[in-house]
């Protein structure tokens, strides 16, 4: 496609049905694997496993993915876009179709780990580069802002057609398996609209400029000249506490649900809206702010703020049902700050002034290390519910969760310093 020859007008309908396309689909891919976020109680007693063991499952998912960043962005410099995320789409598809069976705990585990690698290798930095590609530098903030949060609102759409059959099924293990048939076919019918929708739309001249330098070939001496930004190390552990709380926010729901007396269809509708809902406001809102103050740091700073004032009100609030709703406006609260974080960390590189060849480099490493709690935070928050029964339990996960926002805050804050006084020195 010749991307000169566009009119604006038909320049910009690409775009929306190209950006329409990474929403739908990058929501799609990831229900899957993480359908125990939703739908915890159901997912347990679907695959007849203890709390302990759920975290296992949702840790090798979390290891695979861990260890895929990296070949990610090495995959995606090499083939289209929209042909690894319908790869992505197909194979992720395929193993839940397994996983409808029932099978063993040990052919579930493997399901998992793939979960891991198709929903990473194919898909991430792939996903990444297709929406660079939609427009110009001009309009990067608004494009991973409308990811982020496009990737919030389209699984609340999911959720409210598949949750009214999910309560009538009895919210049990047959409900669980009409959501994964759902989300099966719902993946093999994205795979095509991958295909179709998504297009490169940058500029000829920047788009020869990145793919010569995306050709590149990265010394191990430049990677430890990138490392040597200490600006970058902020971004990463910003990011890790970030996904600390992140990862373990899936706990919500059954602590509801157990402490709260909420419905299980009730529990996985404010577990949508909290999850996804809000990363429409959060990450549109949080982009545009950033734009308008000059700075993403800053943001991020408040989003963990937010988070730190939520999390606390745990620790005050009892887990009685007639305190439901303030219950239910803390995690709203906290849901606003953790989508403000997620929509803005990888905006922050080019803040943090890494060139254009080493982004894919940086955007590897910081999520290696960043990403490290999708790793141990299952295992150690399904250990800790099977420990300490009850809202203990979920005390000593509120507690983690607490000391990850104020870390999150701290280094936020610091990056925005550092940035202001070098900016201020040139």
């Amino acid at each position: 496609m010749d991307v000169a020859r566009l009119t604006p007008k038909q320049r910009r309908t690409k775009q929306i049905w190209g950006m329409l396309a990474l929403c739908i689909c990058g929501a799609a891919v990831y229900e899957l694997p993480y359908l125990s976020w939703s739908y915890y109680d159901a997912a347990v007693e679907f695959y007849r496993v203890s709390n302990a063991q759920m975290g296992y499952l949702m840790t090798m998912y979390g290891l695979a993915c861990v260890i895929s960043y990296l070949p990610a962005g090495w995959v995606a410099d090499r083939f289209e876009p929209r042909y690894l995320i319908a790869a992505a789409l197909i194979s992720t598809g395929f193993f839940g179709l397994i996983i409808i069976f029932r099978p063993s705990y040990l052919v579930l585990m493997i399901c998992y780990i793939c979960y891991g690698f198709t929903t990473t290798i194919p898909l991430w930095s792939a996903m990444m580069k297709a929406t660079r590609e939609l427009g110009d530098s001009s309009e990067m903030g608004r494009l991973y802002g409308f990811l982020e949060g496009g990737r919030g609102f389209v699984p609340v759409l999911y959720g409210a057609v598949i949750i009214p059959v999910f309560s009538y099924l009895g919210e049990g293990a047959g409900g669980y398996r009409a959501i994964l048939i759902y989300f099966v076919i719902l993946d093999f019918l994205c795979a095509f609209f991958a295909l179709a929708a998504i297009r490169k739309l940058r500029p000829d001249e920047e788009e020869d400029t990145v793919s010569a330098d995306a050709k590149d070939k990265h010394s191990f001496g430049e990677y430890v000249e990138m490392m040597k930004n200490k600006n970058l190390w902020l971004l990463t552990m910003l990011m890790f506490c970030c996904f600390m709380i992140y990862e373990s926010y899936s706990y919500i729901t059954p602590y509801l649900t157990n402490s709260f007396g909420v419905s299980e269809s009730l529990g996985a509708m404010i577990s949508l809206i909290k999850s996804y809902g809000l990363a429409v406001f959060g990450g549109i809102a949080a982009g545009f702010v950033a734009d308008k103050i000059h700075s993403n740091p800053k943001v991020i700073g408040i989003g963990f703020s937010l988070m730190v004032i939520g999390i606390a009100t745990f620790f005050i609030v009892p887990a009685e049902p007639q305190l439901l709703g303030l219950a239910a406006v803390t995690i709203l609260v906290i849901s606003l700050g953790l989508f403000m974080v997620r929509a803005l960390y990888f905006a922050v590189i080019d803040e943090i002034k890494i060139p254009l060849k080493y982004t894919g480099m940086a955007v590897g490493f910081a999520s290696v290390i960043g990403c490290l709690p999708q790793i141990f935070i299952y295992s150690v928050t399904g250990n800790l519910l099977d420990a300490f029964p009850g809202v203990q339990g979920y005390r000593y996960m509120f507690a983690y969760e607490l000391t990850a926002a104020l870390l999150g805050a701290v280094f936020a804050f610091t990056l925005y310093r550092n940035i202001k006084k070098e900016n201020q020195g040139n």
